[in-house]
Formats: C-alpha cells, structure tokens, sequence
C-alpha cells in the first residue's frame, strides 16, 4: 500500500514534467517551418508522445519495475542485451544533445560580446565549446548538492524569464508593425506541406517531447493514476504544443527564413524586437542574451552527471567494466564522466572543426540526439507490446482495454521507428553537406554505436568480474526531484559512496558514546 503522505496530486505530479515545456533553444528550429510548426508540434504530440507517456507509465508500474528505470523495464520484457542498450542509448543521446546547448550558449555570448568570430569561426567556437563543457564537468566532480541551488536560480532568471520576454516583445512587435516574416496564408501553407513534407522534418519536435519516461517512474506515487495520468498527460501536451508554437512562430515572426541562425535565432529575434518597440533600451538586449547564457549553463551543470548514474543500475549484470563501476567520496561515478567528457568532445570536435559548427551541423546534432534517443524508445515498445499479454501485476494501465494499449503502443512503435529512418536523410535546409555524404555519416555513426554497445556488452558478459562495488543505488523519490531540471537530464538515481557511509555512522556512535 502507498504511503498516503508520499502520494502526488494531479497538479504535483504536472510540476514534475512541466519543466519540459520550457524550451527556447529549440524555438529557432521550429521556426524555420513557420505556421506548419503548430502542425508538426500536434503530430508529435499525438502521435509519438502520447503513447510513450502511456506505455511507459504502465512498464513503470509493473511488479518489480519500480527501481531500474528503463534498463529493468526492458530487461525483463526482452532480456539483458537489450536493457542495456536501451539505458546504454538513453545516456549517449546526451553527450550529443550537450552540443547544441552549447552552441546556443556561444551563439548568446558571441552577440553580448560583440565577437562575431566566436559563433562563426570553427576553430574559436570549438575552443569556447571545450572551455565551457569541461569547465561544467569539472566543477561538478565535487557532487550536485553545491549547484543545486545554482540551476534553480538560473531556470528562473536564465530560461523562464527570457522565454515569457520573447513571447511578450513578439505580441507588441506585431501589433506595431502589423506583420510577421512568415506566411499565414492556409493555402500556401498547404501547398507546402503537399509538395516539402518528410518525416525528418519532425525530427525536432520529436525532441522537444523527449524525457518523460524519467517522470513516468513516478506513476506510482500518483493519486489515482488510472484517472490523473491521462488527464496530466492531455493537459502536458496541450500545454507544450501552445508554449513551443508561441516561441517558434515568435522567432519566424521576425527574423526572416534566410538570416535565422539556428543557435543564435532568439537573440536575433529580441534584438529585432527591441529595435521595433523599444529601440531606446537596446542595451537590453544584451542582458537577455547573458541571462540566456547563464540559464543553460546552469542547465547543464545538472545534466553532466545525472544522465550517467543511470548506467550503474546494470552493475549487478556485470556488464561494464569493473574500473569506471566506482565513484568518488562526493558520490560522483568520476571516471564515467571522464568518458562522457571524451566522446563529447570527439563528436564535437567533428560537427564544428570538420563541419563547420554551421546551421547544418546543429541540424544533425538534433538528428543525431534523436537517433540515439529513439532507439530506447523503440525497444520500450517493443518490452510494452511483449508484457501485453503478461499477468504481471501493475498499479496503472492505459484505458480502453488490451485493443487500445495495442493500438497505442503500435502507433508509437511505427511512429518512431518512422522517426529513426527518416534522421539518415538529410532535409531541405541542409545546404552545405551533400545527401549522399550526410547519410554515410549518419549510418557510419549508428553502426559504429551499435558495434562498440555490443563490444561492451559481450565483453562484459563473457569476463564476470566480483561484484564488490563501491556505492550503494537507489531510485530517486518523487520528493527529492529538482523540478526545474528537464526530464531527460535529471538525476533519477542516487548513488551513495559506502565507505564514507560507513565511516559517518561510526562518527555518530563515537559521538553518541560520549555523549552517554
């Protein structure tokens, strides 16, 4: 029986998700569709989102799927190779997906500093990449608690305010000038969509809906999750397609499809803005751009070392290697995060020096994020679909019956594997990398991800290791959630270093013999 005081309401549990809705880095990528982007955000939405909040609700609520996430869900439906390459791919999205943050952080600092050449020189903006990135990691090596407080601030001040300025400056913009820099009429609109539409186009709008099977673990602190689960879905997607259309179309509004620079598109656009109905306070618009910065600093501050954790729920398979299975006195899994460090740094190092760091290389970062990405949730189906006809019991199932939970989980399969071809084909807004070179490197990548998930896996398997760890592990409790951190970055495992466990509570019965 649930402890009544650990229960969510339906309002505490949308506070959980909600985070989700703020995206701004995104608006520009959405705005290069125009009015078609309230469209595409509505398919994703319906289409791919919906059954994934549905499907991974009820896996997490499956008697004894309540700890591991999605490496348990997927392990028990399918097996152990498999699980871990759903947590395997499910942390690798993120080294990629730290890229285009980054960018949209030097895109910030190049306008408020006036240094063109640090968003436009490869060179530069790697160095700038590397500082920022490694600076981040290394100062969270001492562990989250410090820069907790640090990423709530900067949500506030960095991502929220911002965002509502956008919005705010978007309406007075229009109603001066009586215009936007896209085209509203529903004809051509149509005609476009007749003639342009690809699956890859929905590719970042998948984005913007990913991580919500890190908040479906919490189904099982919810009140009444048969009846609140779906409404806060409903109302979460709702939300999101109003908030992310409102940001797109703010940005399409005013800075014209031929200038938008995918980084720098909502500094662009404020400073538009600016300029139109408040051309005195120009200076404004570089504070923004500061605040922007700071904001997704901060936000990446807290998503260097929570993503990682979840790889150490596949400690007693035995799978990883033994050495990087370890964490410091700070609770922090150090060598792990060296390792994301490198590959974040090799993968950026060819999207900027080799390609340039240009609007294309930010489109196949978000395609490459999404490939990664969309593997877990293929294989969170395809678990769903074969617990189906399981008697397991289960505190939440999705309504309608066993029809409708296939035909949910069916649409979302499709959906996304659909998504998945359509990130090897380049769209018409890649100018600058040939398609038959840009689908060599995305398949290259895929391939060479698969190869080195599977050399892991078979090598771990094959050379069992004792299984004396370092650390003890945990699922997060709905209450100790930093809600402000999106859902694909947060930290849902606490790993807790033993030793100095032990050593704390030896202290306490020093102190406590004293005492008496």
């Amino acid at each position: 029986m649930k402890n009544k005081t650990s229960q969510l309401s339906l309002f505490g549990f949308f506070t959980l998700t909600a985070s989700m809705l703020m995206s701004a880095d995104e608006y520009p990528a959405f705005a290069q569709s125009g009015l078609l982007a309230v469209l595409y955000l509505i398919l994703a939405g319906v289409f791919w989102f919906l059954p994934v909040a549905l499907c991974s609700a009820e896996m997490a609520t499956i008697e004894g799927n309540k700890e591991g996430g999605v490496f348990t869900w997927v392990k028990k439906s399918l097996g152990t190779r498999w699980g871990f390459l759903a947590v395997f791919f499910q942390w690798l999205q993120i080294t990629v997906n730290f890229i285009t943050m980054i960018y949209f952080i030097i895109g910030s600092l190049a306008y408020v500093l006036n240094f063109p050449a640090l968003n436009s020189n490869p060179l530069f903006k790697w160095i700038a990449f590397l500082i920022i990135y490694w600076t981040m990691t290394f100062l969270q090596l001492g562990g989250v608690k410090k820069t907790d407080r640090l990423v709530t601030i900067s949500f506030v001040v960095g991502i929220i305010l911002p965002s509502i300025i956008l919005l705010i400056m978007g309406i007075l913009y229009v109603i001066q000038t009586g215009s936007v820099r896209f085209n509203v009429n529903l004809t051509d609109n149509f005609q476009v969509l007749k003639t342009n539409f690809s699956i890859g186009t929905i590719v970042p709008y998948i984005l913007a809906f990913t991580g919500i099977e890190a908040s479906a673990s919490y189904i099982n602190d919810l009140d009444h999750p048969n009846r609140n689960y779906p409404l806060c879905m409903l109302v979460l997607v709702v939300f999101a397609i109003l908030v992310d259309s409102l940001g797109g179309l703010s940005v399409a509004a005013v800075v014209p499809l031929g200038h938008l620079t995918l980084n720098q598109g909502v500094i662009q656009a404020v400073a538009q803005m600016f300029q139109v109905t408040l051309s005195t306070m120009q200076w404004g618009v570089r504070i923004i751009g500061l605040l922007m910065a700071f904001g997704m600093i901060g936000e990446i501050s807290s998503w260097i070392i929570g993503p990682v954790k979840s790889l150490f729920v596949t400690a007693e398979d035995g799978i990883l290697p033994h050495y990087f299975m370890r964490v410091n006195h700070d609770d922090v899994p150090v060598r792990l995060i060296i390792v994301q460090g490198v590959v974040v740094t090799l993968i950026s190092g060819f999207l900027t020096v080799i390609l340039g760091g240009n609007n294309d290389a930010y489109q196949m970062a978000m395609a490459l994020t999404v490939m990664l990405y969309i593997v877990t949730y293929i294989l969170i189906f395809i678990a769903y679909l074969h617990e189906t006809n399981s008697s397991a019991k289960r505190g939440f199932r999705i309504p309608g019956g066993k029809l409708m939970r296939f035909v949910v989980a069916f649409l979302g399969l499709v959906s996304s594997i659909a998504v998945l071809g359509s990130t090897f084909i380049p769209t018409a807004t890649i100018k600058s990398i040939k398609p038959a070179l840009y689908t060599t490197l995305m398949i290259s990548f895929f391939l060479v991800i698969i190869g080195l998930t599977e050399l892991l896996y078979e090598f771990g398997i094959r050379h069992q290791k004792q299984r004396h760890y370092n650390f003890t592990i945990r699922h997060r409790h709905s209450n100790e959630i930093n809600k402000v951190i999106l859902p694909q970055g947060r930290n849902e495992h606490i790993l807790k270093h033993i030793k100095r466990d032990i050593d704390q509570e030896e202290e306490k019965l020093v102190r406590d013999v004293k005492k008496g």
